[in-house]
């Protein structure tokens, strides 16, 4: 998209990520700090998502018993991998897991065979890769700057995105055609949730997404936009910023019936901080306890999927 006529998607403001670093920082902040989200465009990030989906799709109808041979281990720490629909559940107090399929990837599955196929590590993910790292790296430090950090580059260094001892995750959502025979009353396509680390950016190709409006204590659509990626803010980073950011829930309902047909794909970068990140309010009030990183997540993660 050359030129940007939205000011907002749905409920979330729109961020045009051709501005000046400091105008930036400005709408970064207000977005983050009141909604929670930001659909950004001119990222360079769609493209490159449309088509490691669309490739990414075949995987997803392959025989199960072929896609059972890169199934997640059944370990807390271990954050990568394919989850069969059913064993993924956000909202702890649902009826029923998240109606998807998932395939989780990181820096460990690069150029390993047994743990990603190779239409799931390819050429084209690593590309992707780069630029979700990219335009994570970039906003951090907008927020960085905006929240007038005596380094605004603090966060960004708590990020070391291209090493192994950073688990952030490039993660394949595929939400299948809906069997209404196979749904239990109040089931989702993905539960009520807010994420866990620092910033998600989120790539779909159908709406579906729903956040949270604090205005009104209710959900309502976040709207669609074809060239924006989603960005949202997660609990530690909530957390880190002291509350000043917000992480805020959202979720993918069951479509209407005139489009249970239609399956859905979502490319998600979840950018979480260096395993061993000590996170403590950026604002030196300690209104939280100060966590280590990885273990943080490990108990986040030990709620969501199935043993």
């Amino acid at each position: 998209m050359s030129d940007l006529k939205y000011e907002r998607s749905g409920h979330v403001p729109v961020i045009d990520m051709n501005k000046s670093d400091e105008e930036l920082s400005v709408e970064f902040y207000e977005a983050l700090t009141t909604v929670g989200f930001a659909c950004i465009c001119n990222s360079g990030i769609w493209e490159l998502a449309q088509d490691y989906g669309r490739k990414t799709h075949s995987f997803f109808h392959l025989p199960l018993e072929e896609k059972k041979k890169y199934s997640k281990p059944n370990s807390y720490d271990c954050h990568y991998g394919w989850l069969a629909n059913g064993r993924v559940q956000l909202e702890e107090t649902a009826p029923a897991p998240d109606y998807k399929e998932v395939f989780h990837t990181n820096r460990i599955t690069e150029g390993d065979r047994t743990l990603a196929p190779p239409i799931i590590d390819s050429e084209e993910s690593r590309k992707l890769r780069a630029k979700f790292e990219e335009q994570a790296s970039r906003i951090l430090y907008l927020l960085g700057v905006a929240m007038k950090l005596e380094d605004p580059y603090q966060m960004v260094k708590a990020h070391s995105f291209t090493e192994k001892k950073n688990p952030s995750n490039q993660s394949v959502v595929w939400y299948p055609k809906v069997d209404k025979s196979l749904l239990v009353p109040g089931q989702l396509r993905c539960g009520e949730h807010s994420d866990f680390g620092s910033l998600t950016l989120l790539y779909s190709d159908a709406p579906g997404l729903q956040v949270m409006s604090r205005e009104l204590g209710e959900y309502v659509d976040a709207g669609f936009i074809e060239g924006g990626i989603y960005v949202n803010i997660g609990d530690m980073l909530q957390m880190w910023s002291g509350d000043v950011l917000i992480a805020n829930k959202h979720r993918v309902l069951i479509p209407e019936e005139q489009y249970l047909n239609q399956d859905r794909m979502s490319v998600i970068f979840f950018a979480q901080p260096d395993n061993h990140t000590v996170i403590e309010t950026l604002d030196g009030s300690g209104k939280y306890p100060p966590v280590i990183a990885d273990q943080w997540l490990t108990e986040r993660f030990l709620a969501t999927y199935d043993k």
